[in-house]
């Protein structure tokens, strides 16, 4: 059972139970792709850009920092294969400045000071424990929060408008939490084609979005309990879904999961128990009641090993049809 949950993770349930399962209960790691690479390094110039004095803030020392961002971290395992050639690599990064170019269509960042950006938030709802991300926080000029989040896609038409502005709910229901305020507004930022959605918070919204995490987390309980995590065909399926190839609903040969389930259990419950006896100089140390005191840690670290082996082998299996 996981101990932990994001808003991203929550709305992946929502989508698709069964995709859920395979990223973080079976933990089959989607590797970075193109696009996932452009948003992370135009997110992280936008950063850089707002830890600048207002007078340095111009296009081209924007463009310049999602060079430098992307060359930090160009030559990290996740991203050395990402392209065929440098001309490949070379039309991404022109695409990336024209998704930064867009954002100066819509924002002056001269005249803007966020008061935070890439927020930690975090807390308890209940038995759910809820973290995640905030892009920024901006304040108005009577004071009042907005919630921005950048995204590097297209803006939906506007009946489809509202969904995405489930995680930016729950960013402000915990920051209401935290601090006893309200955020006034949220904003998404589409950078493909310029385009800015708003929409206004009050109380009774965000107490609607916390029953609706709520619902959502005791249906994540009940899948564990019942170890039913059903794939549910949707718009993403076509092009967008990294696990189609050992989806039930796409390959009636797809191969069972459940072991790697239980392996990453076993290893999540061999990890905790080092790390707990870790925290003492001995293990002479812990309470005569501790079912740890005559444990062999150094068997635990066998056990893991062999364990760990084994998931690699079942995921040299999987992989191959991915």
């Amino acid at each position: 059972m996981i101990k932990n949950l994001s808003p991203s993770r929550a709305s992946q349930f929502k989508t698709c139970p069964k995709q859920f399962k395979f990223s973080n209960v079976d933990k089959i790691k989607e590797p970075t792709n193109l696009v996932q690479a452009k948003g992370t390094t135009v997110h992280q110039a936008l950063e850089d850009l707002y830890d600048l004095p207002k007078d340095d803030r111009t296009p081209e020392v924007l463009y310049d920092l999602f060079r430098k961002a992307w060359s930090n971290v160009r030559g990290n395992d996740e991203h050395v294969n990402l392209f065929e050639s440098v001309e490949e690599e070379r039309e991404w990064g022109q695409e990336g400045l024209n998704l930064l170019h867009n954002y100066l269509k819509l924002e002056n960042p001269k005249e803007l000071e966020p008061i935070e950006q890439e927020r930690w938030v975090r807390g308890s709802i209940e038995d759910l424990n809820l973290r995640g991300i905030l892009d920024r926080m901006d304040e108005d000029k009577d004071g009042n929060l907005i919630i921005v989040d950048y995204k590097s896609g297209k803006a939906p038409v506007a009946k489809y408008k509202e969904p995405r502005f489930f995680a930016l709910k729950l960013y402000a229901l915990l920051i209401r939490q935290e601090i006893g305020t309200t955020p006034k507004e949220l904003k998404l930022i589409y950078l493909k084609n310029s385009t800015i959605h708003t929409l206004k918070v009050d109380d009774t919204m965000l107490d609607e979005a916390k029953i609706e995490i709520l619902s959502i987390w005791g249906e994540i309980k009940t899948a564990f309990e019942e170890n039913d995590f059903p794939a549910t065909k949707n718009a993403l399926c076509k092009d967008w879904c990294y696990y189609k190839p050992i989806c039930p609903l796409f390959n009636k040969e797809a191969p069972d999961t459940d072991e790697l389930k239980d392996i990453v259990e076993k290893i999540t419950e061999i990890e905790e128990s080092i790390e707990a006896i870790e925290m003492f100089e001995s293990q002479d140390e812990l309470p005569e009641s501790s079912p740890l005191k005559n444990i062999d840690i150094n068997d635990l670290k066998k056990e893991m090993t062999l364990l760990n082996e084994n998931r690699e082998n079942i995921l040299k299996e999987i992989n191959s049809l991915l």
